[in-house]
Order: structure tokens, then sequence, then C-alpha cells
């Protein structure tokens, strides 16, 4: 694999979403790509999908280069479900580039509510319905199974939203209790300016295991720790911590990857201060995520933590490990078409008949759950 003279393509793609709701994906990666260019010549194209599961299809079929994605929502990815169940969707053998970015994200109450703690929240409670159009929705479920909410349909009210936007303005309105909300989105921030504020509410993994171990059995796979850009409401609460990953495709040019993560690392300080969010592209936040992380990373990305003397054979098994499990899905979710279409069952997300197929099918193949998996521990040395 060339090292010195790196070879690069005449163009580069990467799947975004708008830059709608203080979703600033297109803004910060514009920003890296800029100097990318200039450096390299390559010509980059921001592909700007309606929606996530669209942005990972492209990855999927190699309309793009790479995509970015948190944990949970390559988790729903990779089993198959909600918005990823249809026949072009669904698992693939993706694998890490690199971090996007580290990101906060929690749970707003207007400032005068009776609800001050996670524990102020019982049956009857009004929250945001966001399942029409956000995967963020399960962190939502997650968070009501650490308020010990157990039935969600009888112990919930569930005010529907069509957008980020409304689904704030309900709370600031009074007609919903509780949101889902990111610190930094310009929704967030005129949130904060009506006359009666807005709390969040603090979710403490330390403080209270028990109530985050709920939240984990919702299979919402995302860490804790506190809040730490945004509005000031938010700074310094404990909520949810989570790092966006870039990943392609399995089969993606090995130097091609290889280049992209040298270049990223090398070049770090020169595009970090372009946008808030860089501050945490870094190599630091790879090895957290690679730490614990269900998600193989690329060749090129190994080659290039093996030239770093990063990789590790705690490193090496933990990638056979998640490769294997992969695999079995995509193994499994191809059997599964096969079988629907022999049924002359619709393979689509919003079909019941395939929905019970596909799961049904899961369970019978005992595939395991995508988790946080045990630390390795590696990315310790890189934390402050």
């Amino acid at each position: 694999m060339a090292k010195k003279d790196r070879k690069w393509p005449e163009n580069f793609t990467i799947g975004v979403l708008p830059p709608l709701g203080g979703l600033e994906t297109p803004h910060v990666v514009k920003k890296w790509t800029d100097v990318f260019a200039k450096d390299t010549g390559v010509k980059v194209h921001l592909a700007v999908a309606p929606d996530k599961p669209t942005k990972f299809k492209w990855a999927h079929y190699g309309l793009v280069n790479m995509a970015d994605g948190g944990g949970e929502e390559w988790n729903q990815l990779l089993k198959g479900v909600g918005r990823y169940g249809s026949r072009d969707c669904g698992p693939f053998p993706l694998r890490i580039v690199w971090v996007l970015s580290q990101y906060d994200s929690g749970f707003i109450v207007r400032g005068d509510s009776k609800i001050k703690t996670i524990q102020d929240v019982k049956p009857g409670v009004r929250v945001v319905d966001m399942r029409s159009y956000l995967d963020s929705q399960s962190n939502v479920e997650g968070m009501l199974a650490w308020a010990g909410i157990k039935n969600l349909e009888r112990d919930v009210k569930w005010v529907p939203a069509h957008s980020t936007e409304e689904k704030a303005q309900l709370v600031v309105d009074g007609k919903a209790d509780i949101a889902f909300a990111v610190p930094s989105s310009p929704v967030t921030e005129k949130a904060e300016r009506n006359s009666y504020g807005i709390r969040w509410l603090e979710l403490n993994s330390e403080k209270d295991p028990d109530g985050a171990k709920r939240f984990w059995d919702k299979c919402c796979l995302i860490d804790f720790g506190p809040m730490f850009r945004g509005v000031k409401s938010a700074r310094g609460v404990w909520s949810m911590i989570g790092i966006d990953q870039e990943c392609c495709h399995a089969n993606a040019d090995p130097e091609l990857i290889y280049n992209i993560a040298k270049w990223l690392n090398e070049n770090w300080n020169r595009f970090k201060d372009l946008h808030p969010w860089l501050t945490q592209t870094t190599l630091g936040n790879l090895m957290t995520r690679i730490d614990t992380t269900f998600i193989p990373c690329h060749d090129g990305l190994i080659e290039y933590l093996k030239e770093l003397k990063l990789w590790t054979p705690e490193h090496e098994k933990r990638q056979l490990q998640n490769v294997t499990l992969i695999d079995r899905y995509c193994e499994a979710w191809q059997k599964a078409l096969w079988l629907a279409d022999d049924k002359g069952i619709v393979v689509n997300a919003g079909n019941k008949e395939w929905v019970a197929l596909w799961e049904g099918y899961r369970k019978q193949q005992g595939l395991s759950p995508f988790v946080y998996l045990p630390s390795l521990g590696k990315g310790k040395a890189f934390r402050k």
C-alpha cells in the first residue's frame, strides 16, 4: 500500500442530511473537505439525502463513499428494523472510516415544569412523539424506561410532532411536558429564550446505574456524561453523549480509506477551529469509539492504526467478532428476503407480515443484539 505518494481519486462523495433543526452535518463536512480538496485536488461532493435510511442506502450501494451515523442509527440499520426494514435498506457490511464528532443531547422541560428530575416522570406524562420522523425516538423510550415507565402506550400521552421546530414549541407552549433536544440546535436556543426558559432532565449513569441499565436494555446505544456545548442551561448537566462515525462499505478501496484516515489525523490542527464540531474529530475520539463499538474498522483504517502502533491483539479479536456478527445478519437478511418472496409477502418496513417474519427469523437464527461492548480501555490514553 503506497504511503509516501498518495493516490487520490478525481471525485469523492459524502452522504449528508440537510442542515435542518440543528443538524449541522453538511456545514461541518464542508469545512474540513474544503481544506482536504485544496490539499489533494479531489473534487468533494456532498450528496444531500432526504432522510437517514436514504443516506445509508447510498453508502450500501456505492452511491456515496461514506456517510455518518450514531451508534443507535447504525444499530437499527444492521437489525433491519423501523425505517430500515425495507428490501433496499437493512444490514450490509459497513466499516468505520473515522469519527465525525462527539455530540450531546438530552430532554427538555419548560422552566416552570413540575418535572424537575427523571424521578418526577410519572404515568400520564405528556411526551413529544417523534416516531414518524426521527431515529432518536428510541432514546425517548430509553428515557422513559429510566424513569420506570413500563407501558409506553398506557402510561404516556404522546403528543405528535412533525418537525424539530414543532417539538420544541410544544414544550414552550405547555402542550407537552418533555421533548428530545440537541443543545447546539437553533431550535433549542429559541426555546431557551422563551419567558419560562427550559430545564434539562439529568441522566447521570454514575449516580443511578439501575436507571441507566433500564435505558440500555432498550438497546439505546449511547453513553452518558456532562453536556459540553450549546445553550447555557445544558452545560455540565449529565445527559447523552455520543460519537458519530463516518462509515463505508467493507469493499471500499483500502488505500483510499488509509489515506483519508491519515489525512484527517495529520491535518486536524488545520481544520479543527473551522466549526465547533470539528474540535471533536480526533484520533482520541476514534480510539474511544473503537473501545466499545460493534462496528468493525475498515482494513484501510486498521492499516493506519497499525502504523501508529495503536492496533492491538485485543482490537484484532474484537474486529473478528464484530465482522462475524454483521456477516451473520447480512446472510440472515438475504435468506429472510427469499423466504418472504416465496410466501408472497411484500418486503416493506410498513408491512406487518414482513416485520413479523424478519423478527421471527432473527430469533430462529439466534442472532445476538448489537450492544456497546466491554471497553478495551485503549482510548483512555487520549482522555484528558
